[in-house]
């Protein structure tokens, strides 16, 4: 409520104050409407999916790694297939409900080639995305759809392994959760590096593409194949990778993470490499990353001033 006005001692102020009451009543309705005509906010996204019944084709441990691993709410925990194709985990989400985003976390053995679907019994079954590209890591997909079940059915694995999620996660109504943004912090920085080889011994050695500094450098033998490893300490959702060659740069080679440094899963992929400064937007997942150069650019070896890795913050 507007303050009370003090009532004017002169006749020239109570003028005022008859034309100041009309002008502050048209002010309050003028707010008012404003605030009548401004767009609610929108509603979140609900995750359906975590903590319902889920079941699925196969599990290659038994219960260590069985269908509710991947609706626990818990990224250490997963559900992993038997080696073969084709394969499947489903939800039931308990109602028929509205589904507006699914996120899927990999790990390692990831599905190359896959649908979403969805259905109101568990028996017809409705494709809402379809790809045979798919890159594992974390993949967020925007659908349209509805059902009370919801299953990732795998025609394709990228790997010798089955399928295998930490998470599955399904969304509904409202406006789903942005995926996580890049950080601007390098997580390999001052971290352990190793390379299958060193041109010029501790001088030109790996843990100098990781330091920080412009001034100093890896470089490897000058034949193929070559690499060089981080270890980034924990698991990280890698979003971007920035290679600072040097003169000697990589024409072929490919990005790769790995939970283990066993299991390796291609992240990027180029046969086309430009030397540089190249900046790669990725999607992956893993504790360990490489660079594994297959085709030199030059005669020389492979070389990074830096080789600089960026990881989701949210």
């Amino acid at each position: 409520m507007p303050a009370r006005l003090a009532r004017p001692s002169r006749p020239f102020g109570a003028r005022r104050w008859r034309i100041a009451v009309p002008i502050a009543f048209m002010s309050l309705v003028a707010s008012l409407s404003v605030v009548g005509l401004a767009a609610p906010a929108s509603a979140a996204a609900t995750l359906l999916s975590q903590g319902k019944p889920a079941v699925a084709s196969s599990s290659e441990n038994g219960v260590g790694t069985d269908a509710p691993m991947a609706v626990d709410g818990n990224t250490g925990t997963r559900w992993a297939s038997a080696f073969a194709d084709p394969q499947w985990i489903q939800v039931d989400l308990g109602s028929v409900q509205t589904i507006s985003q699914v996120v899927l976390n990999w790990e390692s053995a990831y599905g190359k080639a896959f649908q979403i679907q969805t259905s109101p019994d568990a028996v017809t079954w409705t494709p809402i995305y379809n790809t045979t590209t798919g890159t594992g890591g974390i993949q967020t997909l925007a659908v349209t759809g509805s059902g009370r079940y919801v299953r990732m059915y795998g025609t394709q694995r990228a790997t010798g392994y089955g399928y295998s999620l930490w998470e599955f996660q399904v969304y509904g109504g409202g406006t789903p959760p942005p995926p996580p943004t890049c950080g601007t912090t390098n997580v390999a920085k001052g971290m352990t590096a190793t390379a299958s080889s060193t041109e010029q011994g501790a001088g030109t050695a790996a843990p100098m593409a990781v330091d920080g500094s412009l001034g100093t450098r890896w470089s490897s033998v000058a034949s193929d194949p070559q690499w060089l490893m981080v270890d980034l300490g924990t698991s990280q959702a890698i979003c971007q990778v920035v290679l600072n060659w040097e003169t000697a740069y990589g024409k072929a080679y490919k990005i790769e993470t790995s939970p283990d440094n066993v299991t390796w899963t291609s992240i990027y992929a180029t046969t086309t490499g430009v030397g540089g400064t190249e900046t790669l937007n990725v999607t992956g997942t893993g504790r360990y990353i490489r660079l594994t150069g297959t085709a030199r650019g030059t005669g020389y070896g492979y070389s990074l001033w830096e080789f600089a890795v960026f990881a989701g913050t949210g």
